[in-house]
């Protein structure tokens, strides 16, 4: 069993409580980018992403305080102001590590991007953007059941399964794929939800041929979301950062 997390965004209240979440059983955490920006703890989730050596991809925000040939005019001000606090905070060795994570990576049974399967800072909204993704992974990846992807912040999975089990939170994509899981955010969620969102995976198991998709369980934790609050509103950034997490938004 392996976990997937995604858009930290500096909020180590959050990665904390997750972290402490994730069960024993669980071999490998995979994230999908974004550890940084908008929150007030850069330099500790690095770090905790470093001491686990999870396999991680660099996000758009990893990529925009890391590089300073970044156009920040893609970004919205809000944004923009928590790159450039966060550029002047984080440390080179921390730096360095997002900088040379890669932008998509691959296991025998699933893919991991960012953004999308044809562009890694494509947000995937809609039908019409997760069907051209799906098209593209049965014709270049034929043999992965799942694509897991971030950057919107919000828990969704294309198409949606034949059944889910236990009150719709274990998804079973043995069949009916491949699918795209977003498995939400971990600090800053923008569905509504204030919940720290990951997932359990649980592989097939299968050992040769077409490869079955696995079971997936999506996890909501509770965390200190005053806290996390108050390190935003302690270090300057903007008050939006800090009230949004309250609402999920």
């Amino acid at each position: 069993m392996y976990a997937v997390i995604s858009d930290i965004h500096g909020n180590f209240e959050a990665l904390e409580a997750v972290l402490r979440d994730v069960p024993e059983g669980v071999e490998e955490i995979y994230c999908l980018g974004d550890v940084i920006g908008y929150g007030a703890s850069p330099n500790e989730c690095c770090e905790a992403v470093r001491e686990r050596e999870m396999p991680t991809i660099t996000g758009n925000h990893d990529l925009a305080v890391t590089d300073l040939s970044t156009d920040l005019a893609w970004f919205n001000p809000v944004a923009a102001r928590a790159v450039l606090w966060t550029r002047e905070r984080l440390t080179e060795e921390n730096a360095r590590f997002l900088r040379e994570r890669p932008r998509m990576m691959q296991r025998r049974d699933a893919l991991f991007v960012h953004g999308s399967v044809r562009d890694p800072d494509e947000y995937i909204v809609n039908t019409s953007s997760a069907e051209a993704n799906l098209q593209v992974l049965r014709e270049e990846y034929s043999n992965i059941p799942v694509c897991f992807y971030g950057h919107t912040h919000v828990k969704a999975i294309a198409p949606p399964p034949p059944e889910s089990e236990e009150g719709g939170d274990v998804l079973d994509l043995s069949s009916g794929g491949p699918f795209l899981v977003n498995p939400g955010s971990v600090g800053q969620p923008r569905d509504g939800d204030t919940f720290a969102s990951y997932v359990l995976v649980e592989p097939s198991g299968a050992a040769n041929g077409s490869v079955p998709g696995p079971r997936v369980l999506y996890r909501f934790v509770e965390y200190d979301i005053e806290q996390a609050q108050a390190k935003i509103r302690a270090a300057g950034l903007p008050e939006v950062l800090a009230e949004r997490l309250a609402v999920g938004r």
